[in-house]
This record gives structure tokens, sequence and C-alpha cells, in this order.
């Protein structure tokens, strides 16, 4: 059993044994490629079985225990994350990508978990979503290098392949500042380094996410002539006025500042919680720049989507992809944000407004108008720590009664344990063009816990989530079988 499941299975004759004679053969004109991820599974074998595992370069043929890794394109419909796996005497890995085979890998190392035996057969298998991952919010709480790397050997093990950062909030900022402006718990530049190549080596992209206009309580402390001020002269010590253009040059700045540590392409600009749609009318300097940067006819709530294309710009003349979440995505403005925006839509409402009638667009309206989106619906996708505002979902649910196709935008759980839905459920085609994937939300907004009592609580998590967006046929009938899975296919350890 593996986890995910594999897309198919066809059954041969005999088995494949691993030995402590078994080499991890690389065709040469692939070595270029391949070399590392030859390497990570000779590493990770030997570690396993406690010998040295040779990583080879040869065109001859394998010997019984060996595994190659071999690409080859034009296997067809296994796209560029898939591969084909041909179990014999010898194991071959079969890809037209570099991930292709690193996935192939994985199913090989979970296969091995608990034996040193694969039975014969051939498979063919691949995602349906290109994005599969966790989101860690550090703002709220440190995480140690250490864990964070952990559970980026979680993540590949698992064919998870996108790790998001939410590095800064208003509780703190978790990353070394030029500025100053860093909580005395935070990782340095050099670890933030360490931790993105370790990534890299494990096939996972990194996604930082600098949350602003709203969420920047951290920096506004240093900053408080860059707070948003409404006409009656209350502050607000979260939010930042961007219309002060010292303001602009202040972030630019962080960004700037930042992004020589993030190689990889996304660029997550935050956008979240700024004001709700009823709130506008009371910050004139807001609409007042708006139509002085969208034209005349502008609303107040023009100026926030001005700013998320402006800082898209911005990013993208970087080289980055810019990424957003979905609250001010939907109608009622002049503009809109920019449709090579990534939308991770996490919520129905507009902000604290709830269910305005100028809420976000749907997940379906998003792709008609041309983005590509990511479910980070609220709650099936959330973790919390045990005692804050919102309550824990049960991990059962995810697995028996979600699916990356549905978008919640508020699902609670009652008292007695049964959910409820404030909105219906939001769908989309299984697997249509644009829908990226989905991650798991590993919040810390209200309660507490250790970073064991956090790993403990995710771990069954992680896994339903890898099942849910590779979306292979589901290899249990409900949670209690897939839990006894979980336990044979283990973790990859150190």
């Amino acid at each position: 059993m593996t986890i995910p499941a594999l897309r198919t299975w066809t059954a041969g004759t005999g088995q494949f044994t691993f030995t402590g004679k078994g080499r991890v053969i690389v065709h040469p004109r692939d070595l270029p490629k391949l070399k590392p991820v030859a390497a990570l599974l000779a590493s990770e074998l030997g570690n396993r079985f406690g010998s040295t595992v040779e990583v080879v370069c040869s065109d001859d043929g394998p010997r019984p225990g060996d595994i190659v890794l071999r690409l080859q394109t034009g296997i067809p419909g296994i796209g560029d994350q898939g591969y084909r796996l041909a179990v014999a005497r010898s194991a071959t890995v079969t890809a037209g990508t570099v991930d292709g085979a690193f996935n192939g890998t994985r199913t090989i190392l979970q296969a091995l978990m608990n034996g040193d035996t694969i039975p014969a057969g051939t498979a063919d298998d691949w995602p349906t979503y290109p994005e599969r991952g966790v989101m860690i919010d550090l703002g709220r709480m440190y995480f140690s290098l250490d864990w964070l790397k952990a559970r980026v050997r979680d993540m590949a093990y698992l064919k998870l392949n996108t790790l998001h950062l939410h590095l800064t909030d208003d509780e703190g900022w978790r990353v070394e500042s030029d500025l100053g402006v860093q909580s005395a718990q935070h990782l340095t530049k050099n670890e933030i380094k360490s931790l993105v190549d370790y990534a890299v080596k494990y096939r996972i992209t990194v996604i930082p996410e600098i949350d602003m206009p709203a969420h920047l309580g951290a920096l506004l402390q240093k900053y408080p002539q860059y707070r948003l001020v409404d006409k009656d002269g209350n502050v607000s010590p979260t939010k930042i006025d961007f219309t002060i253009p010292a303001a602009w040059d202040l972030l630019k700045s962080v960004i700037i500042e930042y992004l020589p540590l993030f190689p990889g392409k996304y660029w997550h600009l935050g956008q979240d919680e700024y004001l709700a749609n009823s709130q506008y009318a009371h910050y004139p300097q807001l609409e007042q720049y708006a139509k002085a940067t969208v034209g005349p006819d502008a609303t107040a709530k023009d100026a926030v989507i001005q700013f998320a294309n402006e800082m898209n710009a911005f990013v993208r003349s970087k080289g980055k992809i810019g990424r957003a979440w979905n609250d001010n995505v939907g109608p009622g403005t002049t503009i809109e944000v920019d449709t090579n925006v990534v939308i991770q839509y996490w919520t129905d409402s507009d902000s604290e407004d709830l269910f305005g009638p100028n809420g976000p667009y749907t997940p379906q309206t998003l792709l008609d108008k041309g983005y590509q989106i990511v479910n980070d619906s609220f709650l099936p996708t959330y973790a919390y720590p045990s005692g804050g505002r919102t309550p824990q979902i049960r991990v059962g649910y995810l697995y028996d009664s979600w699916s990356a196709e549905q978008f919640y935008g508020y699902l609670y759980r009652d008292q007695d344990g049964t959910y409820v839905k404030y909105l219906p459920t939001k769908t989309t085609a299984v697997g249509a063009p644009g829908h990226r994937g989905s991650m798991l939300n590993v919040w810390n907004s209200g309660g507490t816990w250790t970073q064991d009592e956090a790993a403990a609580d995710i771990y069954p998590r992680m896994r339903i989530m890898a099942q849910k967006t590779w979306n292979s046929p589901q290899p249990a009938a409900d949670y209690a079988g897939f839990q006894s899975i979980t336990d044979q296919v283990g973790s990859p350890g150190n």
C-alpha cells in the first residue's frame, strides 16, 4: 500500500527483493538531471537497510535488486509529474521529468518501508492536481528549522510538493530583518536559505508570504506613522495606509530584502482581511487614491485592488508570479485583480462583513474569468491548536466527506460534533483546468500547542491531503480503513 494510492496497478509474477548489494542505476544521458534524485534515494535506502547503496551511471542491464531511474518522453497520460513503475527482479522508474522520477522513488521508498520485497507488476501513476501542499503559519508561532525540515521530509514522502510559509503577521515577524522588526524567536536568513535548499533537494517549492496590506502589526510597531487612520481619527495597529508614498517604499524594500532568499517562481502577496465593504466609507484617503490611480469613477475598494495589482506587477518585474487570498476578488469594483495572480480561495466572505452582496467570486467564476486557483477553504483544509475560537475539524471528516473540488467558505462544528455549512458548498469539476490543487493550512490564531503537538495533529491530515490532491482511487472505504494504511506506510524518519 502507498499514500497516495497508485492510479493503476497490474500484478505480475514474482517479486523484487532489495538486498545490501542493490544499486540505484541511472543511464549516462540522464545523469545530469537525475543524479540528485538517485543520490537521495540511495541515501534513504541506505539509512533504511543499514548499508551503503551505490549510485551507478551505466547503460548496462540491471542486476536483481537494482533500481533503475530513467527519463523518457511520450508515456501517454502521466503528465509532467507522473511516472511508470515496472517491478520484476529489478525495479524501474520511467518518467518524462525529474519531478515524475522523484515521485516514483517515493513509491519505492514506501513500498520498502516494512520489508525488503515488492510484488512484481506495473503501474502508471500521476496526480490530478499539480499543486499539493502545506501552509505553515510562522507569524503567530515560531517553528524551528529542524521542525520545518522534518515536515519537508514527510511532505516529500507523500508526494506533496508545495510549502507555503506565512512568515509575518500581527503577532510576529519570524524572519531576520534588516529593519530590525524580527521577533525574538525567528529564523535567520541563513536558516531560511538552509530550509529552501533542503526543500529543493526534496523537489518541494517554497512560497514565501509577507502578508499585506493588513496583518502588518509586527512591522507597524516600528513604523506607527504608516498605520491606517479613519476619518474620525481611529487608528488601526495592524493595517498599513499604502496611500502614503513612504509606506509604499517601505513595503517594496521588504520584498526586495527577501527576494534573494526564495528562488522559486511564486511570491504570496497576502491581500486578506483589510477592510469589509461597509468600512470603506470611513477612509476617504482610499477613494482619493483610487480616483488618482484608477480613474474618476473608482471607489475606495478599487484602491485595494490597485494596490494588489501594483504589487503583483512589482514582483513580476522581479521574475515572480504573484499569489493572493481571495477576499477582494469579486464584483462591485471598477477594476479587478489581475488574472495572472494565482488566487488561493479560503472564504465566501468579504472580510468581517461576512456574506455581503459583493462577496468574493465563486471558484468556478474565478476559473471562468481566467484565474488559476488553489483550494484553501475554511474550515476543511485548516488545522488549529485546541482552545482557540475556531473548533478543530475532525480528521475523519476530511477523508470521508471532503474532496479538493469542494470549496467551503465557512464550515463550523457544533458542540454535538455535527458540521454546519453557512453557505452551500461551491464545487468545480474534477481536474478542472486552472484548479491547481489544495493545501493543508496550519494556522495558529487562538489556542496553543507545542511543536510536537502540532506535528502529531497534522500527521494524518497531511496523508489525507496527499491522497485527495493526487486523487487516485481511495485505498479504503472510510477513514478507519485509511488509518490502517497510514500505519503500514509510516513516515520517512530522519
